[in-house]
């Protein structure tokens, strides 16, 4: 049989196979739309059913220009991830959840254009059987868990990770895409902080546009409550540490683009997600940003004129921060060993979280190997409390859960030994594969591309510096870095070779 047998018009075998798979995922997508809403099935044209047929073609429009172009599939994945929306979706909008939709087709795009069509190889890497490794101490963990349902969900949750892994790193394989991934995560930074610069300008806290502008009426200092800017997600302290990360990646772009326009875009992005960070008043993010600066300032060997000229530059910005910012900050100086560590004089806060951290530390030493269970510890946390003095009642939202507010300790009191060594290897070798991804760069004298890995390990470790003042409830930040630093190590291993 020939070749072009199945040629019709335009449409060659290829596209044959690819409009199959685009009627199998709207069947998929009509079968979890419809189980979602039984009413699906209702027949009238009311305006909830109007809503859902049009959200579905717009669903089927998405999902077949995805097929098309599949690195839009990508960025939008890289999207929908780093704006949480969602989750937004799902609790403001009633919607589907569009991150699994999202994962799903890409999964069906790289099984079936990529792997069957095409008989390309699909790209693993050693790091994927670090996620699996830890993907089993969690579901060993829940054996002596308390709170079983607690524990699969986390075990869900990881293995959604590791699929969203698998996705990235696949599709994830040129210089290209990872310049144009590193500039979508910059734009959301613009897009994420121009939203809450201006709820704090113009005093909009009554209104959360969309789900992307959270707010949190918290204790500033002292006695004093301000609104705190929380944007996509649920804390601010949270949203800090996805904007920590996104800084240097605006900074480099502002460094090493040739374009002047590009320039101005990145500048603009860096200005608002710092701001934006600021409005969030959390300490350990600025903490962190002031780690990253001062790590990117040595690696680009900034002058000191310069640095001066910076910091001339950024004064208008300076006179924008709010004088509780600077009170906040005042409070580090309680971390200081030698410092009164009264509670009388400690901050109420500070003692908080020094002693949700005791805890996690009891429970690590109690049970050393496996932990308490994966997403156990606030079942464990009035066992455990006493054993250093937490008094629950002190605090406020009494009954609330409660969490150890350092990733880290999270995952010793959960998973144990087994899981922090672990957990630790993988992030020694994502830094590894960052350090090898610059040199091969570099090397190969692409400094462009080896500059812009610098500025993902530097958002990488401001991450992980955050990571000592929060747990792991929006662990997939952390899983989407890795993602991309793996990626980042492998498209300048195949650049190595084409050169070769």
């Amino acid at each position: 049989m020939s070749k072009h047998t199945f040629e019709i018009g335009i449409w060659n075998q290829e596209n044959f196979w690819l409009l199959s798979l685009a009627i199998i995922l709207f069947a998929l997508a009509l079968g979890y739309v419809i189980s979602l809403d039984p009413d699906w099935l209702r027949i009238g044209f009311e305006p909830t059913l109007i809503k859902h047929l049009l959200g579905l073609l717009v669903g089927v429009a998405v999902a077949i220009t995805i097929f098309r172009w599949p690195e839009i599939g990508l960025l939008g994945l890289v999207a929908v991830i780093y704006t949480n929306a969602s989750e937004i979706g799902v609790r403001f909008h009633n919607l589907p959840s569009a991150l699994q939709l999202l994962v799903l087709v890409l999964i069906i795009i790289l099984i079936g254009r990529q792997l069957v069509l095409r008989g390309q190889r699909l790209v693993f890497d050693s790091l994927i059987v670090w996620l699996i490794i830890y993907g089993a101490v969690i579901f060993a963990s829940s054996a002596r868990a308390f709170n079983l349902q607690l524990a699969d969900e986390d075990l869900f949750e990881h293995v959604k990770d590791l699929l969203i892994f698998f996705v990235i790193i696949n599709f994830m394989a040129s210089r290209l895409t990872l310049w144009r991934v590193v500039w979508t995560l910059m734009l959301i930074g613009a897009f994420l902080g121009t939203i809450s610069v201006y709820q704090v300008f113009t005093s909009s806290y009554g209104s959360e546009f969309g789900g992307f502008g959270r707010i949190k009426l918290a204790q500033i200092v002292g006695y004093i409550r301000e609104p705190r800017i929380a944007g996509p997600l649920s804390d601010p302290n949270f949203y800090a540490q996805i904007l920590v990360v996104l800084v240097p990646l605006a900074l480099y772009r502002v460094w090493d683009e040739s374009s002047l326009r590009l320039k101005a875009i990145a500048a603009y992005a860096f200005a608002v997600t710092m701001l934006a960070l600021v409005f969030t008043y959390s300490r350990g993010g600025a903490l962190a940003l002031g780690i990253v600066l001062l790590l990117a300032a040595i690696n680009k060997k900034v002058k000191v004129q310069y640095l001066l000229l910076g910091l001339l530059v950024l004064a208008p910005l300076i006179i924008l921060i709010p004088k509780q910012f600077e009170g906040r900050l005042s409070t580090l100086t309680q971390l200081i060993p030698g410092q009164d560590e009264s509670p009388v004089h400690l901050d109420s806060s500070f003692q908080e979280r020094i002693l949700l951290m005791r805890t996690a530390w009891e429970m690590f030493s109690d049970r050393p190997f496996f932990g308490v269970g994966a997403g156990n510890y606030s079942e464990y946390y009035e066992e455990y409390s006493p054993r250093v003095g937490s008094i629950v009642s002190s605090y406020e939202d009494f009954g609330k859960p409660r969490f150890p507010h350092n990733l880290y300790l999270e995952v010793a009191a959960e998973t144990g030994l087994v899981g922090l060594v672990v957990f630790a290897t993988i992030i020694v070798l994502t830094l590894l594969r960052l350090r090898s991804a610059h040199k091969l760069f570099k090397a190969a004298g692409d400094l462009h591309s080896a500059s812009l890995v610098i500025s993902l390990a530097l958002g990488f470790i401001g991450y992980l510096i955050t990571s000592l003042f929060l747990h792991g409830d929006y662990i997939r930040y952390f899983w989407l870095l890795v993602a991309i630093s793996v990626a980042a190590k492998n498209i300048a291993e195949q650049q190595r070779k084409l050169e070769a």
